[in-house]
């Protein structure tokens, strides 16, 4: 594996009215899990975004020292760090004060635009602890360490996983959940469970807050059921929207 060596900061925003990657776009090469990674990473800082590993996300490039960081970006390794914004903290705003667990990923697709703006297609890699901020000029460079998951029960509870969660989605589709069928069958298709998992969270999980905890969450057992308890609680409100609307019958009270 390659050693990679990048620079610093990005600020930029997800792109407005885009969605949750679909399958087609999300046939990219699957990256291991244990990556070479740099020592030193740019950051990008964002509020209420989560990345995860394996997960496509869209950006939005348009401020001019941000633009420089892509450029440097673009000319070594195409790597940076997405890391959510830690609006706990009352200097967050103004300092960009994140969290220090993140994700690491690797521009996949780039356009510049007429103006000097960019949209931009990044993968995650992997989960990174944010150990030091290294400079803040022209944009932010920190020391990261990689994090690998553990997993956190039994290979027999872990063989489960991917079934169960798929399951669950199914129920939510069925009824009535705002989910594309083409999504189940690409989370099926995926071979790593655990992968599955990170990209059902990234996809489907609408707290931020919930997000990052389950980023942070190493064991990999642990993060499905938690993400589990979010999926029952969905359930339980499809099930009450349709209560309340008169259409639940017999074989939605079934599918819990």
């Amino acid at each position: 594996m390659r050693s990679i060596q990048t620079p610093s900061k990005l600020s930029c925003i997800l792109m407005r009215g885009t969605r949750a990657p679909q399958p087609q776009t999300a046939n990219l090469p699957i990256m291991i899990q244990e990556v070479d990674l740099p020592s030193e990473v740019p950051v990008m800082t964002l509020s209420s975004t989560v990345l995860f590993p394996q997960a496509l996300m869209p950006l939005f490039i348009f401020e001019p020292r941000y633009r420089e960081m892509l450029s440097d970006v673009l000319a070594n390794d195409r790597i940076f760090a997405v890391a959510a914004l830690d609006e706990r903290s009352e200097e967050a705003a103004n300092s960009e004060t994140s969290y220090s667990i993140a994700a690491i990923g690797v521009v996949r697709a780039c356009k510049q635009n007429p103006d000097g703006s960019s949209n931009l297609v990044l993968q995650g890699l992997a989960r990174v602890e944010l150990e030091t901020i290294v400079s803040e000029a022209p944009y932010r460079r920190a020391r990261i360490r990689q994090i690998l998951s553990e997993p956190g029960g039994t290979a027999a509870h872990l063989a489960t996983i991917q079934s169960r969660l798929l399951d669950l989605i199914q129920t939510q589709i069925r009824l009535g959940a705002a989910i594309p069928q083409e999504v189940l069958q690409f989370l099926g298709a995926v071979s790593e469970p655990e992968n599955a998992l990170d990209l059902a969270i990234y996809t489907l999980c609408s707290s931020a807050t919930l997000k990052q905890a389950l980023l942070e969450t190493r064991e990999i057992l642990p993060r499905y059921e938690k993400f589990e308890q979010f999926l029952h609680s969905e359930i339980k409100r499809l099930k009450l929207d349709l209560k309340l609307r008169g259409d639940l019958n017999d074989e939605h009270i079934g599918n819990n």
